[in-house]
């Protein structure tokens, strides 16, 4: 139960409600959980065991009126979301049974859904006190609109509130002011009420745009059945907690605070311009403009970015702006919040953005400067950060539109010229002659079985994956076969080990093969005295050849020269 008389705590302001009928809420010392238990806890602390089932009307909280500031007294209408606060409250609690009911308790959780059963540190539990003096009309003391009583109708030494259905009508007007009942502007009626004041402390302010809602329970005892409860002055501790005097004696419920839920707000904007693509840039309700061409070569490039204050309340103040490609535009010294996700950020020389401190429903704007190389496409957006003016609230992050700037690929040239420095190397391809001949005396028939080259190794095979240097052949190739590589269009001179008769066309084995020589150039001496440039190359070509009795067969082999000149001269030059 409460510390502390709520009438103290009022001494600053005049509470205009307190009329004929208002009470106040007074404290009990009890153990230290004991101000913090909702109704079934605080019923087990007493040292009941059953569970509450609360299914009686007798006593309810109707209405919930005037919350102020308990200190400065000025009016609350408006929390942050997600942030705690305390209040005071004038609560509108009725009576419907026709007879009296005693030691009223009040139950309301902070930040759950119910103060029947919520956890313990989350309900304030309250009495209705018994009547003690508040100061007012004196020097420096606020008008006092009616005296200070409430119902007490058990016998001493209880002297805890209690409520009847004989207590008096309460009228509000449209905007829950009291006012007396039956004049024009009285709207609402409230029989069998009085108007309770009552502290809250540490409330959760809900969701943004939400109206304050706050679980409750009432608690009673009926007369001639009550625990005793005694709370006296000054600081009215209790001998025993209000609670229930049986299961069924209370009601539980939620009543709406005239506390709406807020929170900052924000929508942001980016534009862009460039020396080609120029324009004052718009922001609301459509950002523009939002494409932008740096050229050819690329450029700088102004990116604007407009942040409008969307909150239906006071100024924010921005603390960080983040590029999604450049890094960090701005970020206040004071911010203490996660850095910009993406590295970088634009010197303090190349931006405008600061702490802007924007009202409600206007714009703030700043620009940035960045540049962009040719051939590229930018597409970025910003996000930006910050907090209410009057409030820890924080917005953010808020991002915007998205902003594509696009530069091209200049168009590149160039001038390649070639020239003859001298010719240094060079290749000829020749086509050979090999012919192998019986020169045996009788009748000695040899077999040839093999056709090798001193440069060229095995000439009856051609081609890059066998012999590189042997361009093409007939050697070695079955007569009626085409000849291999560039000798296709000859015919094969037969296949080896080839029979050499000693007399006639088969005494010979005639072929051909073209291979490929290179080499430095240098001067030769032609057959005429005469020389030229050019190259030269000398290999010979030797087989393998038996006799008919299986004997060596002497061969004479020639060495053969091939001299190549080269004529060097410019033809043409072509662009």
């Amino acid at each position: 139960m409460r510390h502390t008389s709520q009438f103290n705590r009022l001494e600053r302001f005049c509470p205009i409600l307190v009329i004929a009928t208002a009470v106040a809420l007074s404290a009990h010392t009890p153990p230290a959980l004991a101000q913090t238990l909702c109704l079934q806890n605080q019923y087990a602390a007493s040292g009941f065991s059953q569970s509450l089932n609360c299914t009686a009307n007798d006593v309810r909280v109707a209405k919930a009126i005037n919350t102020r500031d308990p200190v400065t007294g000025a009016t609350v209408s408006t929390c942050q979301a997600g942030q705690k606060f305390s209040f005071l409250a004038d609560f509108l609690v009725q009576t419907s049974s026709t007879s009296s009911r005693s030691n009223i308790g009040l139950y309301m959780n902070l930040n759950a859904t119910s103060a029947l059963t919520g956890a313990n540190g989350t309900c304030e539990d309250n009495i209705i006190s018994p009547q003690h003096p508040t100061p007012c009309g004196g020097a420096g003391q606020p008008i006092c609109l009616g005296s200070n009583h409430y119902d007490e109708l058990d016998p001493a030494p209880d002297n805890c509130g209690d409520s009847t259905s004989q207590d008096p009508t309460v009228c509000l007007d449209a905007n829950n002011n009291v006012v007396a009942c039956g004049s024009g502007s009285a709207t609402q009626t409230f029989t069998a009420t009085q108007i309770v004041t009552v502290e809250i402390d540490n409330f959760t302010c809900p969701a943004a745009g939400t109206t304050a809602q706050l679980p409750n329970c009432t608690s009673w005892q009926v007369p001639g059945k009550t625990l005793l409860c005694d709370s006296p002055s000054p600081s009215f501790p209790f001998e025993r907690n209000a609670v229930p005097g049986s299961p069924s004696k209370c009601n539980c419920g939620t009543v709406s605070l005239p506390i709406i839920s807020q929170s900052p707000q924000v929508s942001v904007a980016k534009t862009c311009n460039t020396a080609i693509t120029t324009g004052a840039p718009t922001f609301f309700p459509t950002a523009s403009p939002t494409s932008c061409n740096a050229g050819a070569e690329g450029g700088l490039v102004t990116y604007s970015v407009g942040i409008k204050n969307t909150s239906n309340f006071g100024d924010i103040i921005v603390d960080q702006i983040c590029d999604s490609v450049y890094g960090t535009v701005f970020r206040a010294s004071s911010f203490t919040g996660a850095a910009c996700s993406t590295p970088g950020s634009i010197p303090s020389g190349n931006t405008t953005c600061s702490a802007l401190d924007i009202a409600s429903g206007s714009v703030g704007s700043c620009t940035f400067t960045a540049s962009q190389g040719e051939n590229l496409t930018v597409s970025d957006t910003i996000r930006v950060v910050g907090h209410g003016a009057s409030s820890g609230s924080t917005f953010g992050p808020s991002g915007s539109n998205s902003v594509q700037v696009v530069s091209q690929d200049a168009a590149s040239t160039a001038t390649v010229t070639k020239s003859l420095v001298d010719t240094t190397n060079g290749c000829a391809t020749v086509r050979y002659n090999v012919d192998v001949a019986n020169t045996s005396a009788a009748d000695e028939v040899l077999s040839l079985s093999t056709l090798t080259d001193t440069a060229y190794g095995d000439i009856t095979k051609s081609g890059a994956g066998s012999n590189p240097l042997v361009l093409g052949t007939t050697c070695g190739v079955a007569s009626g076969s085409p000849g291999l590589g560039s000798l296709s269009g000859s015919t094969g001179a037969g296949s080896l080990p080839a029979t050499l008769d000693v007399s006639g066309t088969a005494s010979h084995y005639t072929c051909q093969f073209d291979a490929q020589f290179c080499g430095a150039l240098g001067s030769i001496t032609k057959p005429d005295g005469t020389s030229c440039t050019g190259i030269q190359h000398t290999n010979k070509v030797t087989g393998t050849l038996t006799g008919d009795e299986g004997e060596t067969v002497t061969q004479a082999a020639n060495t053969f020269t091939v001299d190549e000149c080269f004529t060097t001269f410019t033809s043409s030059t072509t662009p």
